[in-house]
């Protein structure tokens, strides 16, 4: 009996019918923790990320990237990730796409713990969403795709995270870089793919 083989989206990912299926969970799971945290303190202090716990409480670097407590912060970060997440995950796939989130967002968390302040709370999926943006620039880059509203994108968001007090430069930094790196990883996966084979 043969087996039938899968079907590849354009990078190399499984492709499903739905192709916004992880980036609705996402932002469930953002709105949820963001209703969460206004009504109970407690709740937040535990997934808010400090650089001084997380040698005891590790998951911080991933759980202050769900976290939210202001209103404007929520829609603009939840609102990107509505214009990037559906077609990142329709290119790449969703254990793909599952990974380059969750592991921007780690980058942002690390870049925070090893620059940021000990002591000062840092929260939000800003690192990720940026991971998001630096993934699809390398992959529109490598298709000869124009670029231009990303690097302006990219641009503003320096500006503000220097300029500004309270926004963390370490966390978009991280997650940035990390998004970059896996963009990269998945444009030479998909070459070696479409490679002939004798």
């Amino acid at each position: 009996m043969k087996s039938i083989p899968k079907t590849r989206t354009s990078l190399g990912g499984v492709a499903r019918g739905n192709t916004q299926v992880i980036t609705m969970v996402i932002l469930a799971m953002n709105v949820a923790i963001f209703f969460l945290v206004r009504s109970d303190q407690e709740a937040l202090s535990r997934l808010v990320l400090v650089p001084y716990f997380v040698e005891i409480q590790p998951w911080r670097l991933l759980t202050s990237a769900f976290t939210h407590v202001a209103l404007f912060h929520i829609f603009s970060n939840l609102f990107m990730l509505y214009q990037l997440g559906p077609p990142l995950e329709a290119m790449l796939g969703r254990l793909r796409f599952i990974v380059l989130y969750l592991l921007s967002a780690l980058g942002g968390g690390v870049a925070v713990w090893l620059l940021g302040n000990p002591l000062q709370g840092t929260l939000g999926a800003s690192g990720a969403v940026l991971g998001l943006v630096g993934a699809l620039l390398v992959i529109s880059k490598a298709r000869g795709m124009d670029i231009t509203w990303m690097l302006i994108y990219v641009a503003i968001t320096a500006v503000i995270s220097i300029t500004i007090p309270n926004i963390s430069w370490q966390g978009h930094l991280g997650g940035f870089v990390t998004g970059l790196a896996l963009g990269a990883l998945f444009v030479a996966d998909s070459r070696r793919r479409q490679r002939p084979r004798f």
